[in-house]
């Protein structure tokens, strides 16, 4: 019997923009929870900050994070909502400080390099090819 290990925890984080309201988060959160469980993460909880009424959800975002030992990521519909890489007061820098990993949902899942071994050369790019069965 196989054990499968528990996917490691992402939290979501989003920026409310004045159209969106409180009905319409349901379909960022749909899309959050898709890209994470696509990236091996399972969604917990997303928070929001909205610049209006409450901007400190990052800062929740974070003592969320750095309290619970099992939250591993934070996903976030685009990475540009947290800040300039080169920034480091940027909240991407606030997260990698953590060691907490940035997912993006608009960003498609790029495979790991293959480790190479030493004395075995990697061979890139090859799909081995199907072989299709003929139904006659």
């Amino acid at each position: 019997m196989m054990i499968s290990r528990p996917k490691p925890l992402a939290l979501g984080y989003v920026q409310q923009r004045c159209s969106l309201s409180h009905f319409e988060i349901g379909p960022e959160q749909q899309l959050l929870a898709e890209a994470a469980r696509l990236q091996g993460h399972i969604l917990g909880t997303v928070h929001v900050d909205d610049a209006l009424t409450d901007p400190d959800g990052f800062a929740v975002l974070l003592a969320t994070a750095t309290t619970e030992q099992h939250v591993s990521a934070v996903i976030v519909p685009t990475l540009d909502i947290l800040g300039d890489p080169d920034d480091p007061r940027s909240k991407f820098n606030q997260l990698l400080q953590r060691g907490i990993l940035a997912l993006s949902a608009d960003q498609p899942v790029v495979p790991p390099e293959p480790q190479s071994l030493p004395g075995v050369p990697v061979i890139q790019g090859c799909n081995p090819k199907r072989r299709r069965s003929r139904v006659k």
